[in-house]
């Protein structure tokens, strides 16, 4: 009898242990690439807590290792079992990766729909598991839900406002990775005709190892792991170029923003000005210009700390009262400005007086009880043509000419004027 040596001193068994060792190696690559990849993730959450969203992905990539590791090692055992754990966690971890990147887009109504989805999903798989058992069908399931999943989210990363560069790359990584569960899945399972007979084999009492090893062979499963290696590897270096893009973002932003009062600061307001100027559908357009009345004898009298206080109501209250399109700023120290959008001067000088008034209003515990903060207005409407720089020009002038004029008062380029209600202002 001839011994089972193959050429070159290699045992036939043992080149069978060393084929199917190999094949375990690869396999394992996918999940061991997927745990760094959550690893990543999550130091990259410890070091920006404010990306709420950025969790999701770490648990998504985290829970595709588990699941793939739970049916590469068949942790549980049993086919049934096995099937609907590492379903449920490959469910689990696409719900994830799909909410996070829908949170980012300020989608928080979409989970309903991912999970009803998640459900459908589970019991299918539940269905053609025991009740009608039908690997292929568990198949189509799977995959062909998974792809429904990633396509809805690329549907509202579409519908999506203001989207960047970064976001259309977003857009066409998840919409390619969901139409490729559908292709892929129908592509191979039309070259691995083995698959379509395992049920039957298994229920004729075939050796489950060579049921299982038919699997592992098949064309199926082979593009499948290489697939989602690659594929999942594009998404990550997606989702983490974004969250790159958002922290430069975010770096920006606070550099247009004034910290004390929440608004635009100087060059932010430059900016998103001229922005709006350049928005023909804004027009016309008013700029109203104001400085706190004596906010000298403020810091002086009660600290720098007080006067920063009152700097930071004045700015809630601009807030509370220019509409989204408009343009709000604290330009420095105590003057304020306001692009406002689609306003005539007349309707600016109403927006104007109402400001002043309800800033008369206000109360400023920081301060001695009594104590009357005011402020001096400026409201001119842009002309035809005019820069900003021209019309700030204009507005600082008429601010000018109101503190002159007995301060707490709104004067417009016409020179109409808002009686104040008698009363001391506190600065």
């Amino acid at each position: 009898m001839r011994r089972p040596w193959r050429k070159g001193g290699v045992p036939r068994a043992g080149a069978r242990r060393q084929r199917m060792s190999e094949g375990r190696l690869y396999l394992l690559a996918g999940p061991a690439v997927s745990l760094v990849v959550a690893c990543v993730f999550l130091l990259v959450w410890l070091h920006h807590r404010k990306r709420s969203y950025v969790p999701f992905f770490a648990v998504a990539f985290c829970a595709y290792a588990m699941a793939a590791l739970s049916q590469l090692f068949q942790i549980p055992a049993g086919v049934g079992l096995n099937t609907m754990v590492s379903g449920l966690v490959y469910t689990f971890g696409i719900f994830c990766l799909v909410q996070g990147v829908l949170a980012r887009f300020g989608k928080a109504g979409a989970a309903p729909v991912l999970a009803a989805v998640s459900v459908a999903i589970l019991g299918l798989l539940y269905y053609f598991m025991y009740v009608d058992r039908s690997l292929v069908a568990r198949i189509y399931v799977q995959n062909f839900g998974y792809g429904v999943m990633f396509l809805f989210a690329a549907v509202e990363i579409f519908g999506a406002s203001g989207r960047r560069k970064v976001d259309r790359i977003l857009f066409w990584v998840f919409l390619l990775f969901g139409l490729h569960f559908f292709v892929r899945t129908v592509l191979t399972l039309s070259i691995s005709p083995d698959l379509f007979a395992l049920d039957r084999m298994r229920t004729e009492g075939a050796d489950a190892r060579t049921i299982g090893l038919l699997f592992r062979r098949s064309p199926f499963w082979q593009v499948l792991n290489f697939s989602l290696l690659v594929s999942g590897l594009l998404v990550a270096l997606a989702l983490l170029g974004a969250i790159a893009v958002d922290a430069m973002d975010e770096l920006e932003r606070q550099g247009r923003i004034d910290p004390l009062t929440g608004l635009a600061n100087r060059r932010g307001f430059d900016d998103l000005a001229q922005e709006l100027i350049a928005d023909k559908t804004s027009h016309p357009q008013s700029l109203v210009y104001f400085d706190i009345d004596r906010f000298k004898g403020i810091n002086d009298g009660f600290g720098h700390a007080t006067g920063d206080l009152v700097l930071a109501t004045v700015g809630g209250l601009v807030a509370r009262v220019v509409m989204p399109r408009d343009v709000a700023a604290r330009r420095g120290g105590e003057e304020f400005v306001v692009l406002l959008a689609s306003t005539s001067a007349r309707s600016a000088f109403h927006f104007a007086e109402r400001m002043r008034a309800e800033l008369r209003r206000t109360s400023f515990p920081m301060l001695p009880p009594g104590a009357v903060v005011t402020a001096s207005f400026g409201v001119a409407e842009r002309r035809p043509d005019e820069d900003l720089a021209d019309l700030l020009h204009r507005a600082d002038q008429l601010v000018y000419a109101a503190k002159h004029a007995g301060r707490d008062l709104v004067l417009t380029d016409d020179g109409v004027l808002a009686v104040p209600v008698v009363g001391q202002g506190a600065g």
